[in-house]
């Protein structure tokens, strides 16, 4: 979803004022407005499961033994646009903003005006083939390695597109939760605007 879409959405769900902007930013950076991502998966625990959907939110196993908002966290609807949103609001009013950590962290502002101008935007899959020498490339390299997703033999050629950007970055894409070809190591645009490769 694109911040457009998730104002209306945030609206739909009963953020008013300036609270649309930002909520529809914070759900830009903890997801990259996908609603099927699922994240913090090993962070879970007999307490608390993964967190799902537009805004991150970390399930709980057994919602319906804590108070609002916590009854609100059930694994399977915070898969729903809506209700994700619905529980971000609920969370938001009753804890304020600063339960997401892109919201503690700066992260969102990234996406309060038209959208992230400080993160590269894809440049195509076209773009990374053998021998590609690019700045983009080099930025690339170390996000992945910030997110754990080191597979490069070295860290020479950093600029250069090869077999090691390929194993790094199908391990980016199966982080995501992508498989098959999806997570073959060539670059898509949901994923690469998820690793917020910074402008260069």
């Amino acid at each position: 979803m694109n911040l457009t879409e998730l104002r209306a959405l945030a609206t739909q769900a009963g953020f008013a004022g300036g609270d649309i902007k930002i909520a529809a930013a914070v759900a830009m950076a903890e997801s990259a407005g996908d609603p099927a991502a699922v994240g913090d998966e090993g962070l879970a625990d007999n307490k608390w499961g993964p967190s799902f959907g537009l805004f991150q939110i970390r399930s709980l196993r057994h919602p319906k033994q804590f108070t609002p908002p916590d009854t609100l966290r059930v694994a399977e609807k915070l898969k729903d646009p809506l209700y994700n949103t619905k529980t971000a609001k609920a969370i938001k009013d009753a804890h304020g903003w600063n339960q997401w950590s892109t919201f503690k962290n700066g992260a969102y502002r990234q996406h309060m005006d038209g959208g992230p101008a400080n993160f590269e935007p894809f440049p195509g899959a076209s773009f990374f083939h053998t021998g590609q020498k690019s700045p983009i490339i080099a930025a690339m390299h170390q996000r992945l390695v910030a997110e754990d997703c080191n597979r490069y033999e070295s860290s020479a050629n950093a600029d250069i597109w090869g077999p090691g950007d390929v194993r790094s970055y199908a391990a980016w894409q199966e982080k995501l939760r992508f498989e098959g070809d999806d997570a073959n190591g060539v670059p898509g645009k949901s994923s690469w605007d998820r690793l917020h490769v910074p402008n260069v």
